[in-house]
């Protein structure tokens, strides 16, 4: 019959899912020690032998037997050795009893209970590492339990994790009892146990939601070839499909936009571009600037910064602010699925044709030009000292590089992009000096 103890240990293991040898080896250690450090000296080998209940535990010292003892931690005289084990000879390992205390009862005791609530917790953080190591880039539906100003508190399967304020859409509120789903990024086994890492910020968010909407995509009919995203603003996903006669656009939106709603309505006032995926990169582009009508669009190798490739697109004046997009987003969107740097030119020769994706080759027309296609606004510096080296570095990162781009353009346009009125009229003061030479 089973005593009360080795009940209680039976029962732990069954339902935390523990190993019953791990546990009593893990008891037996742990009383040792605490034997060792309260009644014992530091070099003792202490062995404990636990039994039926920790009443009944046995307590022993580890020897060497020798002829003559040199380390009275560690050996044994043979004598000595055959008072407890009479065929105890030299080079033997005995374990001699040791003399019990009556207050070491209640130490055996204690030390036991830690053991447990230690192998407890970590048996606890094995299960939860194991309940969502193999669901990474799986969405999972969260609710908020408490908002602070740079973290928001989640429940997930009964799982507490923080959303942090780096992992958030921008703009975004959330509220005390909201319900919302979350991208589990990574699993990481940390020394606190595991840490469950979400986003809702990640483009690879943007393809969960999809996902869930879209049964082909799990079929792998259709899947996201491209996604450059810049959460709570705008995301170009850029789709294909291997399969002959599949619209994967088509796909994406569903019958009346139903699928691209049920993502818009997770994501807010994020707008979301799906476009047809091409491996040409001109193509690729075209698609994505689209609705903006592009009269040329040229590669050019990027000697200066050693990049590569950029891409110079030539608009017409009327297209500059929608090729642009507010404070540049949507043309450095479209940058990020080529992979290239896109300066915007203004274009002011003729506009009989304008490229489109499918559209065959046209050599145009020579422009007019004043100054050279590789003229940097860094050289603006030397017109006009007093330019703001940040205004310039911000333009040529919104891919205004060159000072034929702002040829033509008036000051509120320009300031369009994200600059002030003042800036923007400084800037073509510049520009308009720069080219009278």
């Amino acid at each position: 019959m089973q005593t009360p103890f080795q009940a209680a240990i039976n029962q732990l293991c069954a339902e935390k899912n523990l190993e019953k040898d791990v546990v009593i080896d893990a008891i037996e250690k742990a009383i040792a020690l605490a034997y060792k450090k309260d009644f014992g000296t530091p070099g003792m080998m202490i062995k404990v032998h636990l039994g039926e209940d920790v009443t009944q535990m046995r307590i022993f010292e580890e020897r060497e037997v020798v002829l003559k003892v040199e380390n009275y931690e560690i050996e044994i005289a043979l004598s000595e050795a055959k008072i407890f084990r009479p065929d105890a000879a030299i080079e033997d390992v005995v374990f001699k009893p040791v003399e019990h205390h009556e207050q070491f009862g209640r130490i055996a005791a204690q030390a036991a209970k830690q053991v447990i609530s230690q192998k407890l917790q970590e048996a606890e953080r094995n299960m939860l590492f194991d309940k969502f190591k193999d669901r990474e880039r799986e969405l999972l539906t969260a609710r908020v339990q408490k908002v602070d100003r740079d973290a928001v508190l989640l429940d997930i399967e009964g799982v507490s994790t923080m959303l942090y304020y780096r992992d958030q859409i921008p703009g975004e509120k959330y509220f005390t009892g909201q319900r919302l789903k979350v991208l589990l990024d990574k699993v990481e086994q940390t020394s606190k146990g595991p840490q469950l890492r979400i986003t809702r910020r990640h483009p690879n968010f943007i393809i969960a939601l999809f996902e869930q909407e879209i049964p082909e995509m799990k079929e792998e009919v259709v899947y996201v070839a491209k996604i450059a995203r810049e959460a709570g603003v705008r995301c170009k996903i850029a789709v294909a499909s291997e399969e002959p006669g599949v619209d994967p656009v088509g796909a994406f939106v569903g019958q009346k936009g139903s699928r691209i709603n049920a993502v818009m309505e997770e994501v807010g006032d994020e707008r979301l571009d799906v476009i047809q995926h091409y491996d040409d990169p001109k193509k690729m582009l075209l698609a994505a600037l689209s609705p903006a009508k592009v009269v040329k669009v040229e590669f050019v190798e990027d000697a200066k910064t050693k990049e590569g490739k950029r891409a110079k697109i030539h608009v017409p004046e009327s297209e500059r602010a929608i090729t642009i997009g507010k404070k540049g987003q949507n043309i450095r969107l479209a940058g990020h699925l080529i992979d290239m740097q896109v300066d915007v030119i203004t274009y002011d020769g003729p506009l009989d044709v304008f490229e489109a994706v499918g559209a065959p080759e046209i050599k145009e027309k020579a422009e007019k030009r004043v100054v050279g296609d590789d003229e940097s606004i860094d050289d603006l510096i030397k017109i006009d000292p007093k330019l703001n080296v940040e205004t310039l570095e911000m333009l040529k990162e919104l891919g205004l590089s060159q000072i034929k781009q702002f040829e033509g353009l008036k000051p509120a346009e320009l300031a369009e992009v994200g600059i002030s009125e003042d800036e923007a009229k400084q800037v073509l003061k510049a520009v308009e000096k720069y080219m009278k030479g």
